[in-house]
């Protein structure tokens, strides 16, 4: 357990003021430099490090940290609506931008000794997450020694430590039971970054490979994806506020539609600007004259409105904390789901709209179109499998229980 004095040391040392409306503001004054550095990051296939320097010093990755320990302790409609306007510049900046504040919130869920060797000396630590379960480990005295190769690491060059998931056989006498996941929290002396990000969306996240070998994690150090998945995290009884009893899917998936929907109020806005300056190759007609164009371009503003609002309708049943019932939890996920979906085909439209200049890797209309593919590819987003258990709550059905996100 953290002595009272040691938290209190950690708050004064890094005071928690910042409101909802400043990490706005924040956020939005940093999109010009964001926007100018997309290129830079694709080239790098990574963040440069003028960009998280950038969030560090703007106060802007303690978002979710708890006060606890330096935090703001933000509600999870303050980092969405923060994450929104990193994204709106670049996509692949939005995405690393809210994996490191979500990232702290899932730390908080940890045991609070973990919390504490992390946040102790510093309260800006830069996290990352696989929750591929890629690593193998072994219970022993004390903890469980580890080794995997996890993939789509976002923003690990970046990172001081590492959440991964990792399989840990049965307990004795429980032959032929399934194996137990957890996550494993890692410090960067104990992993390496394989290059492997080469890829066509979301080339600016750097998620490449992390390697650990036969490393040993102290048992405070790891959390069972049972217990995240059900809200009852350890980290959830240490800490007075609700956000932190959340389910692990229904926290972190804002992360990834907040990032979708921004990239793709981004696209459409740059879109919009472009058309009203463009004219038909031979008739010299204005594009913004021409009542087709007139007309998708209200249901493309239409589809990405509508999935703001069903990720808006999400952040108000968060907005409480946890626990929450398995029916909001299936209607969460087909929400945030579906919120993907309308994004993916509101960005088709905006690129086949653009015509033939979209295709110029100068165009950051192509970059939009690509980085919003790739991350509605996320696994914990999935439209069939969110959908699938969503029916079958409506139908009472028992939820498919292959779905380890159910």
């Amino acid at each position: 357990m953290v002595a009272a004095s040691e938290t209190t040391q950690a708050s004064r040392r890094h005071p928690a003021t910042m409101t909802h409306a400043e990490a706005v503001e924040r956020a939005r004054a940093m999109a010009d430099d964001v926007r100018a550095r997309a290129g830079e990051a694709e080239a790098l296939r990574r963040m440069p490090e003028a960009t998280i320097q950038g969030f560090v010093d703007a106060g802007l990755v303690r978002l979710l940290t708890p006060r606890a320990f330096g935090g703001h302790e933000l509600a999870f409609d303050a980092f969405a609506d923060a994450t929104i306007e990193i994204a709106r510049a670049d996509g692949s900046s939005g995405w690393c931008f809210s994996f490191l504040n979500v990232h702290s919130w899932l730390l908080a869920t940890f045991p609070v000794e973990a919390q504490e060797d992390v946040w102790r000396k510093n309260p800006d630590a830069r996290l990352a997450n696989v929750n591929v379960p890629a690593g193998q480990a072994a219970r022993v005295d004390g903890g469980y020694r580890i080794s995997g190769d996890w993939p789509w690491a976002s923003g690990i060059h970046h990172c001081d430590w590492a959440m991964l998931a990792g399989l840990v056989p049965a307990e004795a006498g429980a032959a032929g039971g399934p194996p137990e996941v957890r996550l494993f929290l890692i410090p960067r002396e104990d992993w390496e970054v394989r290059d492997t990000w080469r890829v066509t969306g979301q080339r600016g996240t750097g998620s490449h490979n992390v390697v650990v070998k036969d490393r040993l994690v102290p048992q405070h150090r790891t959390a069972t994806m049972a217990e995240l998945s059900g809200g009852q995290s350890p980290g959830g009884a240490f800490h007075a506020n609700p956000i932190y009893r959340l389910p692990f899917i229904a926290a972190l998936a804002p992360s990834l539609i907040a990032t979708i929907v921004g990239t793709s109020q981004g696209a459409y806005q740059r879109w919009r600007a472009a058309t009203r300056d463009r004219c038909t190759m031979y008739s010299r007609e204005q594009v913004a004259s021409l009542s087709h164009q007139q007309i998708r371009l209200a249901e493309i503003s239409a589809e990405i409105d509508a999935a703001e609002l069903l990720l808006r309708r999400s952040l108000d049943t968060l907005r409480s904390g946890g626990p929450l019932s398995m029916e909001q939890r299936v209607r969460i996920r087909r929400d945030y789901a579906y919120s993907a979906v309308l994004c993916v085909r509101a960005v088709e439209r905006v690129y086949n709209a653009s015509g033939g200049g979209a295709n110029y890797e100068s165009n950051p209309i192509q970059r939009d179109w690509r980085d919003v593919h790739a991350m509605a590819a996320h696994a914990g987003i999935n439209f069939d499998a969110a959908a699938e258990n969503f029916g079958r709550m409506e139908l009472g059905l028992p939820l498919n229980p292959r779905d380890p996100l159910a």
